[in-house]
């Protein structure tokens, strides 16, 4: 194999667009480097099968350290660890953000990265079923279409919003203050990862300029006079060394590509020593302004129509395999709304989420009848945690303290309760959902008092998978990247995923790691 230009990191949402936006914009010849398999397990391609992926080969399944705001429990962070990344196992949400959000990251110091280029961008990327607008785009490579076939327990979700006074939208991109059946990555009833959507294509063509490896977990980088020139990896128990040409470009995520970096030597220097690792650059932002979607919520039984039940149906099963119709294609989250928990809220800060099915904790427990769930996810946590080693031991995880919940002037506990009340007052106080539901399940009755409501939020509040922060595109001395998405004081080092995102958007990450991807191939690559 000749020496590639570029050696990229990580095959997920973002590494994916990375890559064939090199092959396909450039003409450069791209190592993409994937620590997981290639996945030919048939689940990854069944939407509603999502959450039998999570904890396994799949998956990196990382634990973050005790949280003081969760009463000292650990929370389990699911990552996907296979072609597409986390996009290969997630809930398919296509929700982008809001336009404040991008203005914000341009205001910080994030040059470039403002509403106008990121519509533009998303633009580029969308295959809309719902047409072009002003706002969307068809023709790109995500596929983004309506649900097959959302359950009826959804459809009273939103009746019941309404019922409260949140307006039934189209499209949440257009007016985020409403709710609305999720768009999904899907095709015709198919999960569509960010491996179909960009790489599809060039391994069918046998293009030789994508050289795929898998099963690759790069240990560092190699630098050599200030300068990125290869990766270093245990591959089959043995180190080997990957030169590029060009440089190498980290999208292994807001928790690999930090981590990376450290066992790189590059970081906060006296973190670096404590772990024994040689200085390399003191870089001190690496791993620092980790922040990420939390949500708590309820889950009440209901008098049927829910997805219990649905992986042990063999006539579901069969509608799906013949028709791509049924409850095999949910995406699990089937609907969202946005909510201000105060009058003084100038944007959305919570976002309901409603699910046909009654678990908790990541779906570790289903509960054993028909159910809805209804999560209130916190959009802009105030909370800032860190990413830092372990060890320095190939594959030892790192340590993960998003410090959910401990900022100080309590405002994401807040937010947390309001969100709760508004999905207790969803299940209870409307007609669409309270004549569905039969009984609450979690929590067992209606909380009104602000100590149970607090007591409940740390007791069930998770991750929502959307962890950003942890190399931040700015020009100050805590950022990690400039707004070209170098690392500071390196030639041929760049990041490009969701851990350069200043602050998390009011939306899902996957089309914005996307998005940076695809822009950083495109225009930013030098």
């Amino acid at each position: 194999m000749r020496t590639p230009d570029h050696i990229v990191v990580g095959a997920g949402a973002a590494g994916c667009a990375v890559a064939a936006g090199l092959v396909e914009q450039h003409g450069a010849t791209v190592l993409l480097l994937e620590a997981g398999p290639t996945g030919r397990d048939p689940r990854l391609s069944i939407p509603a099968a999502a959450s039998d992926l999570w904890f396994g080969r799949y998956d990196w399944a990382y634990e973050t350290e005790p949280q003081p705001g969760l009463g000292g429990r650990r929370d389990t962070w699911p990552r996907g660890r296979v072609l597409g990344g986390s996009t290969a196992i997630n809930a398919m949400m296509y929700v982008r953000g809001m336009d404040t959000d991008f203005d914000e990251w341009e205001a910080c110091g994030a040059s470039g990265w403002g509403a106008a280029e990121m519509t533009a961008a998303f633009r580029r990327l969308e295959d809309d079923v719902r047409g072009p607008a002003d706002h969307r785009g068809v023709g790109g490579p995500v596929r983004i279409e309506h649900q097959r076939d959302p359950s009826p327990l959804t459809t009273a979700f939103l009746d019941a919003c309404e019922e409260l006074g949140i307006p039934r939208v189209d499209d949440y991109h257009a007016d985020p203050d409403g709710c609305g059946l999720t768009m999904v990555t899907q095709r015709v009833g198919r999960r569509w990862s960010a491996a179909d959507a960009f790489l599809r294509p060039l391994l069918r063509a046998r293009d030789p300029r994508l050289i795929l490896r898998t099963d690759v977990e790069v240990d560092r980088i190699v630098v050599e006079g200030g300068r990125a020139v290869g990766v270093e990896a245990v591959v089959d128990g043995r180190r080997r060394v990957a030169r590029a040409t060009a440089g190498v470009v980290l999208a292994a995520g807001t928790v690999e590509s930090p981590h990376l970096l450290l066992r790189s030597g590059i970081g906060p220097a006296a973190h670096l020593r404590e772990r024994g690792v040689e200085v390399v650059a003191d870089l001190p932002g690496v791993g620092e302004n980790l922040q990420d979607h939390v949500l708590s919520g309820v889950a009440a039984g209901t008098d049927g129509d829910s997805l219990y039940g649905a992986d042990r149906d063999l006539g579901a099963l069969a509608r799906y395999v013949r028709r791509r119709r049924g409850r095999l294609t949910s995406n699990l989250a089937e609907a969202i709304a946005f909510v201000r928990t105060g009058a003084d809220e100038p944007l959305p800060d919570v976002e309901l989420m409603a699910l046909p099915v009654a678990l908790r904790d990541h779906g570790r427990t289903r509960f054993p009848e028909h159910g809805l769930t209804i999560g209130a996810i916190l959009l802009r946590p105030e909370s800032r945690g860190r990413i830092r080693l372990r060890g320095t031991a190939p594959g030892q995880p790192p340590r993960i303290d998003p410090r959910t919940c401990e900022d100080p002037d309590g405002v994401d506990l807040r937010r947390l309760r309001d969100g709760v009340r508004w999905c207790q007052r969803l299940v209870t106080e409307t007609a669409a959902l309270g004549g569905r539901v039969t009984h609450l399940i979690e929590p067992s009755r209606r909380l009104t008092d602000a100590a149970e409501l607090t007591a409940h939020v740390r007791r069930t509040v998770q991750t929502l998978y959307h962890p950003v922060g942890t190399c931040r595109i700015g020009t100050d001395d805590l950022a990690v990247v400039d707004p070209r998405l170098r690392v500071h004081g390196f030639d041929g080092l760049w990041v490009a995923d969701a851990s350069v995102m200043p602050t998390v958007p009011r939306g899902h990450t996957q089309a914005t790691a996307m998005a940076i991807g695809d822009r950083f191939a495109r225009e930013l690559v030098s």
